[in-house]
């Protein structure tokens, strides 16, 4: 009995739904439980962005962008110029190792402050220089032996060197730039 007064119950309520509301509305919606994510997502719309291209002035970029060409070596009339600066020579080609200028035509010599042993007297550390050489190519332990050898002869004291073969560099102690950069000239480098 239960069964057939609910059975009349639905009848009843959806013929009056009928009547209060068109039909054809009702068909084509479709039910929101059915599809959620159909209702909570918006619909894809296709947009597309224009492109102008606006002609610009690249003149003042280009002035300030590094030059990519390696300028020529420059010919001055009498060397060393004021400045000491030698240009290579054919002599550093004959030796077993070679050390390559840098781009603007210089040595590779790199000055460096590192703290040292502590002063007890002061209470301060002292600092000591380093000198770099990079770009050694070839037999970079007979170019330290030659750098040595010659710094030694020129301050009469020993001089302290580290060779770090795979990097192709060599760092002095106790020695003065202009010495080292004097031995490279000599030997036409």
């Amino acid at each position: 009995m239960l069964n057939s007064t609910m059975r009349s119950l639905v009848s009843r309520t959806a013929c009056r739904s009928q009547s209060y509301f068109s039909t054809s509305s009702v068909k084509n919606i479709e039910k929101l439980w059915e599809n959620p994510w159909k209702h909570a997502i918006p619909e894809k719309t296709k947009t597309f962005a224009t492109v102008e291209e606006v002609p610009v002035d690249w003149s003042f970029v280009e002035r300030l962008m590094p030059i990519e060409v390696v300028p020529e070596v420059p010919k001055h009339d009498s060397y060393p110029t004021p400045s000491g600066w030698t240009p290579p020579t054919a002599a550093g080609k004959s030796h077993s190792y070679y050390v390559r200028r840098r781009p603007d035509h210089l040595l590779p010599l790199y000055l460096e402050r590192k703290r040292d042993l502590l002063n007890e007297k002061t209470l301060d550390f002292d600092y000591v220089e380093l000198v770099t050489v990079r770009n050694v190519d070839g037999d970079v332990f007979a170019c330290e032996h030659d750098l040595r050898s010659y710094l030694e002869e020129q301050l009469g004291h020993s001089v302290a060197s580290h060779v770090d073969e795979l990097k192709g560099r060599i760092k002095v102690k106790g020695a003065p730039r202009l010495l080292i950069e004097q031995f490279f000239y000599s030997k036409g480098f």
